[in-house]
């Protein structure tokens, strides 16, 4: 019985462990990727500090999410805006200038 037991009973009991663990994980992982992710929004900015010729402000249209920087050209130099999650007046988002000259 003991020569039986060691070498068919413990081997298939921990290879049947190892697959019930492996299925387990991976169904838990596929469940955990299906969850949806929410749907990207439109936004547009108001790139505070900033105007063209005409006095208006300038305004940059993106996906991305609050938080996130972006480069812009005024004028001659690049520079860089943070983009918030703050409403103005007019309906946009506050981008507010990294940096200072």
């Amino acid at each position: 019985m003991s020569a039986l037991f060691d070498k068919f009973l413990i081997p298939t009991a921990v290879g049947l462990v190892v697959a019930l663990l492996a299925a387990a994980s991976g169904w838990l992982y596929r469940r955990r990727r299906t969850t949806p992710t929410p749907p990207r929004v439109l936004r547009r900015f108001s790139l505070l500090g900033t105007a063209d010729a005409y006095g208006t402000p300038l305004y940059y249209e993106t996906t991305r999410a609050p938080g996130s920087v972006v480069t812009r050209r005024v004028g001659s130099l690049p520079r860089r805006f943070e983009l918030t999650d703050a409403p103005l007046g007019d309906g946009t988002y506050a981008a507010e200038p990294l940096d200072h000259l």
